[in-house]
């Protein structure tokens, strides 16, 4: 039974994270970083890091193969494994087989991460604010907005980024990376929905997503992903991260308004709201913070957590 588990062990291993040297290193360093991430459920940057350590070492081990063009001999130990010389006896060809057909899903990988890096930073982000949402149209920003904006940026100690208003009534806020600058996009329900400390409160959250350099940590995972898309524990650690931050950004926003309550009331409104239909946005946008999703199993998948959940960290973040 002991050999028995211990094939089935790194035949799993295989399958989610990729062949490893050591094994055993990678298993232990990868549920290391995950019982990390779980203690630090409420200390959302070093969640986000912990899950970018299991992204960095399953993307190391792929980088390896696609460079160095390892081939399975180098990974047969000195000593045939227990279960080479017993009833598993056909497991290591098992195994050669999934190395094979991991190095073929690596150099997949490597060109799927480098066509999303060139899209991103050459593509994308040099397009016009038309290009960027071409279904929302833009109309002239008003004083106060620009103003908050400019102020919100001084307190957050970073480069006042541009602002926008788009044409919806639905109340929505978002950032947008284009011409090699940020942008955030305020839709014209928002204002009408919102007082002014509401509306700081929304704003607030996006430049908090700035000054956490949320597009760089949402680029990175994303790039991970598309370079580990054959791992399926790539497709959860990814939507973790960008839930992460979200958290993150609140609680940062938070901080830059003098407290929970105000973003509180938004989201609070917005849950009570029957009418959340996001307005056009793109994959290059750092957030679009009014979305609500799905609950139960599926919701591992989702890139935003529900309002609930938001409402209540901001509750607890009041009441410390």
């Amino acid at each position: 039974m002991l050999y028995l588990n211990a094939g089935f062990l790194a035949v799993l291993s295989l399958v989610l994270l990729g062949p490893s040297m050591p094994l055993f290193f990678t298993e232990g360093f990868v549920a290391a970083s995950i019982i990390l991430a779980i203690l630090f459920r409420r200390s959302f940057h070093r969640q986000t890091l912990a899950f970018l350590a299991i992204l960095t070492m399953m993307s190391f081990q792929s980088l390896q193969l696609v460079l160095l063009g390892l081939h399975i001999e180098l990974f047969r130990p000195p000593h045939p494994p227990p279960w080479s010389v017993l009833p598993l006896a056909g497991m290591w060809s098992y195994l050669s087989v999934l190395f094979n057909l991991n190095l073929r899903f690596a150099q997949l990988g490597a060109v799927a991460a480098a066509f999303v890096a060139v899209y991103f930073y050459c593509g994308k982000s040099r397009l016009e604010m038309s290009q960027v949402l071409p279904g929302a149209g833009l109309i002239e920003c008003p004083i106060q907005l620009r103003e908050t904006v400019a102020s919100l940026a001084t307190r957050a100690n970073i480069k006042c980024p541009e602002v926008c208003l788009v044409e919806s009534g639905t109340p929505s806020a978002f950032t947008v990376r284009m011409q090699r600058k940020y942008v955030i996009a305020v839709s014209v329900g928002l204002l009408e929905c919102f007082d002014t400390s509401e509306v700081e409160a929304c704003v607030a959250h996006e430049m908090a997503h700035l000054k956490n350099n949320d597009f760089t940590i949402r680029f990175l995972a994303t790039l991970a992903k598309a370079a580990l898309f054959s791992k399926p524990l790539s497709y959860l650690i990814e939507p973790a991260i960008y839930r992460a931050r979200e958290f993150q950004a609140d609680k940062t926003a938070a901080s830059l308004i003098g407290g929970p309550d105000a973003l509180i009331s938004v989201l609070t409104k917005l849950r009570e709201s029957n009418s959340l239909r996001p307005i056009p946005t793109t994959s290059g946008s750092v957030c679009a913070c009014f979305l609500d999703c799905r609950r139960g199993v599926l919701s591992v998948f989702d890139k935003h957590p529900t309002l609930e959940s938001r409402i209540r960290l901001l509750e607890e973040l009041k009441s410390s």
